[in-house]
């Protein structure tokens, strides 16, 4: 009985202990489930935080973002040209966007004599300044920057990893400068590419920039096409209705502006005039309509081959000025001489049989304040180099040579040396270089003194180079009053 009992003992004791077992693992189970959950949560708070801190930066851009938009879309619509629109874009970019490196570049003008010219995009504005050159081309479908352009999309740099490995490989091998960029946005306007905005190394996500990014783009292409637009309707009542080009009220009134500028800022501005050389024996032998022909397509050429603050017109006739604000006057030749070489080389129609085997230019050059304070002033100076070109052989440029007022010194010669003891007028001696200077007159004071010392006291200097006794003071008798008196 016994012995029963102990082994109901042992057998409840056993139970207990296996019931007590799994409460306890149950438990413990229960709390790696809590710690687990603690951590899950944990783990919440901290990517919820993550996207709290996020989104106030994000709401912290989009509150700047706001306020600069209409600053810079004020800005860039107000502006009359579009030589600053780049300048005041990546100003905009640099504010909102913060990035490492940026460039801002727009596209080509098509040219008649480099028909690929309009595939090139030119770098107008950079930041920082000097890791790439000012006016570096880019074409359009090479390297990453010109591949967005082409597809007229707003690219970042997952975009760019996406692509097939061999474009991949073919991008980043036609990179310049090592150039990554983290998102491009081509400036396109009536699906046209009017420009392009690139950016590197951003302190946020390319993803959530990329809406502000392409509406800054957009801004910018609206505003240099407006400024395309106006300049193009500004300048129609200022055109040469034959070739396309400034007429000469326009020249007038900008050559005015020009020096005007120059002398105010201490600055400089050169004028280029240049004509065809045996314009008439063109149209003579070949008739008005061809000579027009020649006309309109040296307006083209001379305009695919200037800068874009030159100024170019026709003045009349086969005559045309180009207005260089700012340079000097041997910077302007070297500019002339390009453009004639460049209207020398070109096969213009009938060339073979003008006088000098080709159709060519004479020119002159001026620099504004040196040749010229006004706008007279300078197209007399260049007027005068150009006739001096014509004179030397034509078909060439030459610079306005300034003659200051006694810079010829005078040469001794015989016929106008004086004898001892006379002094002759003024207009005896002078030579026929002109009257010297006082410095190069004095430069033999001993001969001179000689010349005074040998002049007889009583000599006078008649104007007409005639020597004579001295004239009696008013009213003083003389020898010859008395031999009248006795007479009488």
């Amino acid at each position: 009985m016994s012995s029963v009992l102990v082994l109901c003992l042992l057998i409840l004791a056993a139970f207990g202990f296996v019931v007590l077992t799994m409460a306890v693992s149950k438990l413990n189970r229960r709390i790696r489930t809590l710690e687990s959950a603690e951590t899950a949560l944990e783990r919440e708070f901290a990517a919820a935080r993550a996207r709290a801190t996020e989104v106030e930066a994000a709401q912290q851009f989009l509150s700047r973002f706001v306020r600069e938009l209409p600053g810079v879309v004020h800005g860039l619509l107000s502006t009359p040209t579009g030589r600053n629109i780049p300048k005041q874009l990546l100003g905009a970019i640099k504010r909102s966007v913060e990035p490492r490196r940026a460039i801002v570049a727009v596209r080509r003008r098509p040219a008649e004599t480099d028909p690929d010219r309009h595939m090139f995009l030119a770098v107008a504005a950079v930041h920082p300044e000097g890791w790439i050159e000012l006016g570096h081309e880019i074409r359009i479908g090479t390297g990453e920057v010109g591949y967005a352009v082409e597809l007229q999309r707003v690219m970042e740099r997952r975009d760019f990893d996406n692509q097939q490995p061999h474009t991949r490989k073919r991008l980043r091998e036609e990179t310049t400068g090592g150039f990554q960029p983290d998102l491009v946005a081509p400036m396109v306007v009536d699906q046209e590419v009017v420009g392009v905005v690139a950016v590197e190394g951003l302190s946020r996500r390319a993803t959530d920039l990329k809406d502000a990014f392409r509406l800054i783009a957009q801004v910018g292409a609206i505003s240099v096409h407006t400024a395309a637009r106006y300049s193009e309707m500004k300048a129609t009542a200022s055109i040469d209705g034959l070739t396309g080009i400034f007429n000469k009220r326009y020249l007038t009134q900008r050559l005015a502006e020009e020096t005007t500028r120059a002398l105010e800022e201490s600055s400089h501005a050169s004028l280029f005039m240049f004509d065809v050389d045996h314009f008439k024996a063109y149209n003579d032998q070949n008739g008005h309509v061809a000579g027009d022909r020649l006309l309109q397509t040296l307006s083209r050429l001379v305009q695919d081959n200037l800068r874009r603050d030159t100024v170019f017109g026709r003045y009349g006739g086969e005559e045309f000025l180009i207005i260089y604000p700012g340079l000097h006057r041997e910077q302007a030749m070297a500019a002339a001489e390009n453009i004639r070489k460049a209207i020398a080389a070109y096969p213009f129609a009938h060339a073979g049989t003008q006088p000098l085997g080709s159709v060519s230019i004479s020119g002159g050059v001026a620099e504004c304040p040196l040749d010229g304070r006004n706008a007279v002033g300078l197209v007399r100076a260049a007027d005068e180099a150009l006739y001096r070109a014509k004179r030397g052989g034509r078909n060439r440029v030459m610079a306005h040579e300034p003659v200051y007022i006694g810079e010829t010194a005078l040469q001794p010669a015989a016929d106008h040396t004086p004898e001892p003891g006379t002094l002759l007028a003024l207009a005896t001696i002078t030579p026929p270089q002109g009257v010297p200077s006082l410095a190069a007159a004095l430069r033999n004071p001993e001969a001179l003194a000689a010349a005074l010392e040998a002049a007889s006291p009583d000599a006078t200097i008649d104007l007409r180079g005639q020597t004579g006794p001295s004239k009696p003071a008013f009213g003083q008798t003389t020898d010859k009053d008395k031999d009248e008196a006795k007479t009488a």
